[in-house]
């Protein structure tokens, strides 16, 4: 296993985003993490064997604390164009 930093955006801050991000974190097994920056930017280290396994983690870790619209992947896993929508 090795440790990865991931970095992350929070959207709302508060005690309300303090809430969200702890969810968070607790999904994560309450990994290491920094306190957000003024812009709300943070980083979590997540032990993984690859760095795609460490934001699949974060990915599925956001989705489980249901914290979509209150914190945001600097990065995403390997999904071959995934700003893409599907054509019509």
């Amino acid at each position: 296993m090795s440790e990865f930093e991931i970095g992350f955006r929070e959207e709302v801050g508060g005690p309300h985003g303090e809430e969200v991000r702890q969810a968070f974190l607790e999904q994560l097994g309450n990994a290491p993490a920094t306190e957000p920056d003024e812009s709300g930017t943070f980083a979590v280290t997540i032990e993984a064997d690859t760095v795609d396994d460490a934001l699949l983690a974060a990915w599925n870790a956001v989705a489980a604390s249901g914290a979509e619209d209150h914190i945001l992947l600097l990065e995403h896993p390997n999904m071959p164009e995934h700003w893409r929508r599907a054509p019509r």
